[in-house]
């Protein structure tokens, strides 16, 4: 099975195989082509994972607060001096800053790909910028998930990202909406459910406005085995 990219004009693009991990060149000229980054990943994810979203409950950080790459170990966050080549363990999760430049951009592809060299298992990986480039936050997105295996987890924060953004990186190949989960409110008196977008009721419902499939629960960043 392939997955055709879009027509060039003058001829047609050669077919990609499906889970084929595309050069990191490629994948950086995909920042002027949004639809085909959405696209790959989309495919990547769906084929690992099916239409299943993870919501995953974790302690709220602020972006402007966070170091330029930062791993989160058992609630506890560390700086880190080189992303790609700390020593992880299994439920770490990275949070990695991408400023919106092509030199940022390249930085992220070669970590990313350095990153699968190193052979990780059962860890999770949220990119966050502090420019407010929404194209170029998705971007980053569908990067991680086109260029790393399905073991690395790609997280789609809405405290690192908002809400709708958040939303939005599922088209983009995030398997993984996380983020602080406030508890439902219910009506007074009837004691009817009315969640926010931010209680799990509501983040479930945004995974299926997305046309995905949310859990029936919140989960930790702890992932399962995967090739």
């Amino acid at each position: 099975m392939t997955d055709l990219l879009p027509a060039k004009p003058g001829g047609a693009t050669p077919p990609l195989p499906l889970l084929e991990a595309p050069a990191p060149e490629l994948v950086l000229s995909w920042i002027h082509e949004p639809l085909v980054a959405a696209a790959r990943a989309r495919v990547r994810r769906d084929t690992w994972f099916g239409r299943h979203i993870r919501i995953a409950a974790v302690e709220a950080r602020a972006g402007d607060d966070l170091p330029e790459a930062a791993l989160v170990r058992d609630g506890r966050l560390e700086q880190l001096d080189a992303w790609p080549t700390a020593s992880l363990r299994p439920g770490d999760e990275l949070l990695v800053h991408v400023d919106a430049t092509d030199e940022a951009r390249a930085a992220w592809a070669r970590g990313l790909v350095e990153l699968v060299a190193r052979e990780p298992a059962e860890v999770s990986i949220a990119p966050f910028s502090r420019t407010t480039a929404g194209l170029h936050r998705l971007w980053c997105i569908a990067a991680a998930r086109v260029l790393l295996p399905a073991r690395v987890r790609v997280v789609a924060r809405h405290d690192l990202l908002g809400i709708r953004l958040a939303q939005v990186a599922l088209g983009f190949g995030a398997d993984t909406l996380a983020g602080p989960i406030s508890p439902d409110r219910s009506l007074p008196l009837c004691g009817v459910t009315r969640p926010d977008e931010t209680s799990f009721a509501g983040l479930a419902t945004l995974v299926r406005h997305a046309g995905l499939l949310p859990p029936g629960q919140p989960v930790a960043i702890i992932t399962e085995r995967r090739p």
